[in-house]
């Protein structure tokens, strides 16, 4: 056909000279008709000549995609040596055909399953959109959908035909935060395109009874018998009553039957994409916008698998903000959707898996366009509870492990600001750091806590009076002081024992950052390497440095001081907070920071008011 950009536009600047040698000669009425057309080739040959590369026309591209490209060509073709009526019917919608390939070449060489991910807002749904907009059979186009309902009385449902579903199903609308909520529209955007999926699927039983019957077809299965065997493996304790007079579909649960509208949301949802996967041509593009909806995660994962696995000859492509459906996805390519600005302005990256960042951390964190604050633990560890609640109005927080993970992870996501465009801060438990230390972290976004552990913020003068059970001022200072002075006397009583876990921090510390080099060392290579170690760390004066620290901190009675140094969680939140301050003490105090909006602005301004400005600024 055409096999460069070139000679696509010499034919189309030769078609457009066609029709401008005719204008002299055509009527006075029809010069409007030949004008309009002049300006759509136009736009197209500008189209083509600006916005598409050769690779467009390249064969270095996958063969769903070549496919894809050369069925948009042919539609060109076929216009060639046409009237001028045949170009103005065909133009419009070719155009939209380009713009849509131009938008897709993003999949042109990615032949698995592709998730898009980005930041909330960054436009994935309005790409999907987009994609809508074009002719080509196979490009089937699924919306997010959030409601759907069957009217058996819909005029014409019986004259409803494949061909016909799917090309309007490219202009239909069902999420009804889109649509006006008005008695018309809700039967044009929700009734009918459920009604004549569940029509479709109905009419075909007949369809293939009537073959069977002519001896044509004996062992094939018609889609609602398809349908069924995958519904089956996902809802079994449903099952389907048949009217093919009526063409309707009744549903019986625990000996109950009622109308398919009686299924819930999800399960409507089920027949939905079960339904329209089936429907969708052979080899083609299955597009999916938010394929998670109404949905619980067992459920989802299980029936994109089971609809994956009975299309093989099909690439799906789907666009969700669900993280967990997002690393549910095996062996998919995962495509960064930076920016889209409709209609085809596209800024993506297709993501690699990263040595530093575990891919499905990146994916877990593109949902949000507030900065990522990486913190020690778990989301059950107090670590989690404590920065959630101080930081979530300006940050995402999310836990990894320990503080090697929060370095790494906020050092590998900052390196990638290019995909993304956010950025990054870690948060850590001082575990005696020195100054140079601390500063090196500073610079590279890593925030190092003011106290030996977070732990040691429980023990905060202002948290530990929001627990306490007297409205007496001068009570709850007795017995915070009282708390205090037993702090204190456990870290002198136990003053060995923080020197011992301080040391194990900073040996703990020093291998963690000391690996052998060669990948196969012999015995030699070993001993050296080990030796090595010896001469680097020197114990006397890391022990000695650790000692006298403890000791000016205790003999200074300074109770700010004394926290930083303390690593006794245990005996002091568990312990001493239980039985000097109250019972449950340490989920008392979690409950007032989480409940106490003054308790907690005024922990944050207190120990994290640098932190808090730089947020601000990066906020404004």
């Amino acid at each position: 056909m055409y096999s460069s950009k070139k000679d696509l536009i010499a034919k189309l600047e030769s078609e457009k000279e066609r029709f401008q040698d005719n204008l002299s000669q055509v009527a006075d009425y029809e010069k409007d008709l030949y004008n309009r057309v002049d300006n759509h080739l136009l736009t197209l040959i500008s189209f083509i000549n600006e916005e598409l590369n050769e690779e467009v026309f390249s064969n270095d591209v996958t063969v769903r995609y070549k496919t894809l490209r050369e069925k948009l060509l042919e539609s060109i073709y076929n216009c060639f040596g046409g009237d001028i009526y045949l170009y103005d019917s065909m133009l419009p919608q070719i155009l939209e055909n380009f713009k849509v390939i131009k938008l897709f070449s993003f999949i042109s060489k990615v032949d698995s399953t592709t998730v898009i991910i980005g930041a909330n807002g960054a436009g994935k749904s309005s790409l999907i959109n987009e994609l809508r907009k074009n002719s080509i059979d196979e490009m089937y186009v699924l919306p997010a959908q959030k409601l759907l309902y069957f009217v058996s009385k819909i005029s014409n449902r019986n004259n409803i035909e494949q061909e016909k579903y799917i090309r309007d199903l490219k202009n239909t609308n069902i999420k009804y935060d889109t649509i006006d909520l008005y008695p018309l529209n809700i039967q044009e955007n929700f009734s009918n395109t459920f009604t004549n999926l569940i029509t479709l699927l109905v009419k075909d039983i007949m369809v293939v009874a009537t073959y069977k019957f002519r001896g044509q077809n004996d062992s094939s299965l018609s889609l609602w018998q398809k349908l069924e065997k995958i519904w089956n493996k996902i809802k079994p304790e449903i099952s389907f009553e048949i009217d093919p007079i009526k063409i309707i579909v009744n549903v019986e649960k625990n000996n109950s039957k009622y109308s398919i509208n009686g299924l819930s949301d999800g399960e409507r949802c089920i027949l939905f994409y079960i339904g329209n996967v089936l429907l969708a041509p052979e080899n083609s593009y299955i597009i999916v916008d938010e394929p998670e909806t109404f949905l619980n995660g067992a459920v989802y994962n299980e029936l994109w698998d089971l609809l994956i696995s009975e299309r093989p000859d099909c690439q799906f492509i789907f666009a969700s903000h669900n993280m967990d459906f997002v690393q549910s996805r095996t062996n998919a390519t995962y495509v960064w959707c930076k920016e889209f600005e409709a209609p085809y302005n596209f800024d993506y990256e297709i993501l690699e898996e990263i040595q530093e960042m575990p891919l499905s951390l990146l994916t877990e964190v593109s949902g949000t366009r507030k900065p990522i604050l990486f913190c020690e633990g778990t989301k059950t560890s107090l670590d989690y509870q404590i920065y959630s609640k101080l930081f979530s109005e300006f940050c995402f927080v999310k836990p990894v492990q320990g503080h090697k993970q929060v370095i790494q992870h906020t050092m590998a996501y900052n390196d990638l600001q290019h995909i993304h465009g956010n950025i990054a801060f870690g948060i850590i438990d001082n575990d005696w750091m020195d100054e140079k230390s601390i500063q090196d972290y500073k610079d590279i976004n890593i925030i190092v806590l003011p106290l030996n552990e977070i732990e040691m913020i429980l023990v905060d003068e202002s948290v530990v009076k929001s627990v306490l059970p007297f409205d007496d001022n001068t009570g709850q200072q007795q017995k915070f002081n009282n708390f205090k002075d037993a702090i204190i006397s456990s870290c002198r009583e136990n003053k060995d024992k923080i020197i011992r876990i301080a040391l194990k921090k900073r040996l703990d510390e020093f291998m963690g950052s000391h690996f052998i080099e060669k990948s196969e060392p012999n015995e030699h290579d070993a001993y050296v390497f080990l030796d090595s170690l010896a001469s680097e760390f020197d114990v006397e004066s890391t022990f000695n440095k650790i000692n006298s620290i403890v000791e000016k901190s205790l003999n200074s009675s300074d109770f700010s001081r004394i926290l930083k140094i303390c690593n006794l969680k245990k005996e002091i939140i568990e312990y001493r907070g239980n039985t000097e301050i109250t019972p449950n003490f340490k989920e008392k105090a979690l409950s007032r920071i989480a409940l106490d909006s003054e308790l907690y602005i005024l922990l944050r301004t207190k120990y994290f008011n640098e932190f808090v400005t730089l947020l601000n600024n990066k906020k404004a």
